[in-house]
């Protein structure tokens, strides 16, 4: 258990280490012995076990808290030898005196600094906040210079005893990191040493969630103990605090009626109730291969593998062969391909299919990220530097919307002139979350990750033999991350088995189905705008003329272009040309059809 073992620690070195730096997560709660505590309570619980009598805590804002009679509050020589006299009768002095004194730094460190040169060996200092000590810019004022050099006296100057039963004074400096305090206070100071509190593990959230369970007020169970999913909520508290688990029973409180324990979660989490994976039903994933083919031509193979992820993902069961399955993705592809062939159309397809919106697929062109250090765009600036409050363009996206497909888009104009942002896909893939520069944690546990590559298009022959032509784009992609960018632990995390080639679109029956396909926005398009419903006549010549203009070997990207030039443009004009009887055409049939090689259009009223 992380605090049980963090305790242990502070129990075996301090007073051996005369300052113990103890950081990460020091704001929680902890489960210590059937009791809820925050860190100065199991800090001075642990230093009474050990046998320190006197603990004396600080802040800046409450001062010097606990028994102050060892102290040495001033110097001698501060104290006035000559005064009046007075009688104080049968007033009580008390044992223990709370005085609030010292709270500027300078005076605390005084204060331990006078204390410690007594060699009094029973006084343990917590002091919390400690990064506000020093200037966290990290340029030392004189004054912020003094207080460290009489820090580091106080630290240094005694000798250390080795035939003594009893340990020494113990200063314990409490800071989220240990990073915010002056680098030569720590390092390579054998005085000191570094304790990290991390957030609760499995057998503590456990724990927690037994403890506050009578405060969760939760649909279909009246004590979150005794459902059959106990350990799945478990398990979902990944990388939750103890704090947070209690603000989701209080949370549950507060709803109108009462909700799951997913719903609450995806309440507590994301701000949203409605969670689409949760909506998805068996005869709509059924569905799903019908309606990505209809919308992504040519790419069978490629949608009968989403598909099999996709059900993965529904059943649950992806991941659960790893102990962080509840955080990772529910599915990662490598689309690679000839430009064209629909592995962007295919990643709006899915987010459209899963999340209802194909705006939530959130696209990155990775050219973008090519220069160096433009990796920090996606987390967020360093602190100092410009744009640091605005936090990082992936992070933010994805608290924004968490549900999402997340696609990067020709990851090979990044990878190798920046290696770099190849670290944050690699925590991204194997965690399920992300950090940004303000220490917000992303989760991208209910995200579909997509990276798309043309790497091979210019070299892979369209021989006819798709699966020749699938296996030549495997292996370069293999060869690049193994051999050019010496990076294979990211296909180990993405999976060989999920490098998806795209076929080639050299079919003319594939472009007549994708032109089919695009048609159709147009056509209800026009209908919304205009009120005119658009029809073809001589579908087949109209199709024929139409890709006339059309590379096929481009792919379906030059089917657009020519749709575009030959359809658009003249219907357009047919418009613009009748812009005072538009008004007319409403409700009417505007034919378009091919005569004498030119396309015409007819009205019917």
């Amino acid at each position: 258990m992380a605090i049980i073992n963090a305790l242990n620690r502070i129990k075996r070195e301090a007073g051996i280490k005369k300052c113990l730096i103890v950081e990460g997560n020091v704001s929680d709660v902890y489960l210590v012995d059937k009791k809820l505590l925050g860190l100065k309570d199991c800090l001075r619980q642990c230093l009474e076990e050990i046998g320190y009598t006197n603990i004396v805590t600080w802040d800046r804002i409450s001062g010097i808290q606990g028994d102050t009679r060892t102290l040495k509050l001033t110097d001698k020589k501060d104290v006035p030898e000559e005064g009046d006299s007075y009688d104080l009768g049968d007033v009580e002095i008390p044992d223990t005196v709370v005085i609030g004194q010292a709270r500027e730094p300078g005076q605390m460190l005084a204060v331990i600094h006078r204390t410690l040169s007594e060699k009094n060996d029973n006084t343990a200092f917590i002091l919390d906040w400690s990064e506000y000590l020093f200037n966290k810019d990290g340029q030392l004022d004189p004054q912020d210079r003094e207080q460290l050099t009489m820090l580091g006296k106080t630290l240094k100057e005694s000798l250390p005893r080795y035939r003594s039963d009893e340990r020494g004074s113990a200063i314990i400096l409490i800071s989220t990191k240990a990073s915010m305090l002056p680098l030569s206070l720590y390092s390579g100071n054998p005085e000191v040493n570094t304790v990290t509190i991390t957030k609760p593990d499995m057998e503590e959230r456990r724990d927690i969630l037994r403890k506050v369970s009578p405060g969760f007020f939760l649909k279909d169970v009246d004590d979150i103990i005794d459902s059959p999913k106990f350990e799945d909520y478990v398990d979902m508290l990944n990388d939750f605090t103890g704090r947070e688990i209690i603000q989701m029973a209080n949370m549950s409180r507060q709803q109108k009626e009462r909700i799951t324990f997913e719903k609450l979660f995806a309440l507590f989490k994301y701000g949203e109730k409605d969670n689409p994976w949760e909506k998805l039903s068996p005869d709509k994933v059924r569905r799903m291969k019908k309606e990505l083919k209809e919308k992504v031509i040519g790419q069978d193979q490629a949608i009968d593998h989403v598909y099999e992820t996709i059900v993965k993902a529904f059943m649950g069961i992806t991941g659960i062969h790893k102990t962080s399955s509840r955080s990772m993705p529910k599915g990662v592809f490598f689309f690679v391909g000839p430009t064209g062939v629909g592995k962007t159309e295919l990643s709006k397809a899915i987010a459209s299919f899963l999340f209802g919106d194909e705006n939530a697929c959130i696209r990155f062109d990775m050219s973008e990220y090519s220069q160096q250090n433009s990796d920090q765009k996606l987390i967020g600036a360093p602190p100092g530097y410009v744009g640091f409050e605005e936090g990082g363009q992936l992070t933010n996206a994805i608290r924004e919307k968490p549900f999402s497909v997340v696609l990067f888009d020709e990851i090979e104009k990044a990878a190798k002139p920046n290696p770099r942002i190849l670290d944050i896909f690699l925590q991204i893939l194997e965690d399920g979350r992300l950090t940004d520069n303000r220490g917000v944690t992303t989760y991208f546990s209910d995200t579909i990750i997509i990276f798309t590559s043309n790497l091979g298009a210019a070299d892979v022959v369209n021989n006819g033999d798709r699966e020749h032509v699938a296996s030549e784009f495997v292996r370069i992609v293999k060869d690049y991350f193994d051999n050019e960018l010496k990076r294979p632990e990211i296909l180990g995390r993405i999976g060989y088995e999920n490098i998806i080639p795209f076929n080639f679109i050299d079919d003319p029956s594939f472009a007549t189905n994708i032109l089919k396909s695009k048609l159709r926005p147009v056509q209800k398009a026009v209908e919304e705008k205009y009120g005119i419903t658009l029809k073809i006549r001589n579908e087949q010549t109209f199709y024929e003329y139409i890709l006339e203009g059309a590379d096929i070997a481009k792919g379906g990207r030059d089917v657009l272009n020519a749709l575009n030039s030959r359809l658009l443009t003249d219907l357009a004009l047919y418009l613009f040309t009748n812009y005072e009887d538009l008004s007319r055409f409403r409700g009417c049939t505007v034919y378009a059809h091919v005569n004498e090689g030119k396309l015409e259009f007819d009205v019917d009223d």
